[in-house]
């Protein structure tokens, strides 16, 4: 099969999110094959990123960047740094990662790059997030929304409306995170961009349970579920049982919300995803806070604790710490 029928199976199967389906049959191909074509080494990366196989995916970008640059390809150069920069992100890399991004921004602006440009912008929006500047995070998030837009790029358009969404409910602005993440699901959906509309699906759950709805949090989240499930997206998933979870221990569903909690850390190490894990340790701290076990609420805040200042998010940490004061603070007196 020649290189163009390759990316027209390639472009066909990505169009589905059949990222399974994509995988097998781009793996098939020979290494030097896959990397003799720009579009078909991405296409390659992105199967790689939505079935969470992260480390395969670091050594991909690496693969790609190297032949990019033996062959001069500056558009090949700056995709491989940014599926390098996504991999080393997932991999609970930040450093790597914020200077894949940052020379993929220098890269992209001296090449004129519009769609890279606005790539490297929102992943940089996602490590200030992470580091717990959501502030400085929408200001990215601001500047890569109109460059999608001008392109017409309705799946960078609905990824960067999520990220949005994420800013906002880290400055406790809920009503502005349920707007951001409705409008994801809205491009998702019009676009049949699936991954999307499950992230953006359970990312709304979350905010309900925030705002003390958990009844319609449980009905979202079950749908982003499903979804997750059908993409074969375990990060996805995990995402799913850690937001039911907080869904189910507002209503005092203890014993069924520790079940969901304890899937999302199976998948989150089975993917060997550090921000899942930390989030779900984190949850499991407080699920035993509410069961009245101190010493395993201690312990697994500790180990959250480790993950996030791993992954260079000191604000987290700082939150924990403030969890673990008021353990030691005990009960308010009566």
């Amino acid at each position: 099969m020649d290189t163009h029928r390759i990316k027209e199976r390639a472009d066909a199967l990505a169009g589905e999110s059949r990222w399974g389906d994509l995988l097998a049959f781009l793996d098939r191909l020979p290494a030097r094959e896959r990397l003799a074509s720009t579009a078909v080494a991405y296409r390659f990366g992105e199967a790689l990123y939505h079935l969470g196989r992260m480390e395969s995916l670091a050594r991909h970008a690496e693969a790609f960047e190297a032949a990019a640059r033996q062959g001069r390809d500056v558009a090949g150069i700056m995709r491989a740094l940014n599926l390098g920069g996504i991999a080393a992100f997932e991999l609970g890399r930040p450093e790597e990662a914020r200077q894949a991004f940052e020379s993929l921004m220098a890269l992209a602006e001296a090449e004129q790059d519009q769609d890279m440009l606005a790539r490297s912008s929102l992943n940089l929006g996602a490590i200030a997030n992470l580091e717990g500047s959501p502030a400085a995070a929408l200001s990215l998030y601001q500047l890569a929304l109109p460059l999608f837009h001008r392109l017409g790029q309705t799946r960078g358009m609905s990824q960067t409306h999520q990220s949005l969404a994420m800013s906002y409910r880290d400055l406790r602005r809920y009503a502005e995170a349920e707007d951001e993440y409705r409008e994801a699901v809205r491009l998702g959906l019009g676009f049949g961009y699936t991954p999307i509309v499950a992230m953006a699906v359970i990312g709304r759950a979350e905010i309900l349970v925030l705002r003390g709805d958990p009844q319609t949090a449980l009905g979202l989240v079950e749908w982003g579920l499903h979804l997750s499930r059908q993409l074969g997206d375990p990060i996805s998933e995990g995402t799913g049982y850690r937001v039911r979870a907080q869904a189910r221990m507002a209503q005092a569903l203890v014993a069924e919300a520790a079940e969901d909690l304890d899937e999302a850390l199976r998948l989150a190490r089975s993917t060997k995803n550090p921000l899942l894990e930390a989030e779900t340790l984190r949850d499991l701290g407080r699920l035993a806070i509410h069961s009245g076990d101190e010493l395993a609420a201690r312990g697994h805040f500790s180990s959250a604790g480790e993950a996030f200042g791993r992954l260079g998010s000191a604000h987290a940490v700082l939150e924990l710490r403030r969890e673990l004061e008021q353990l030691d603070a005990g009960p308010p007196a009566a």
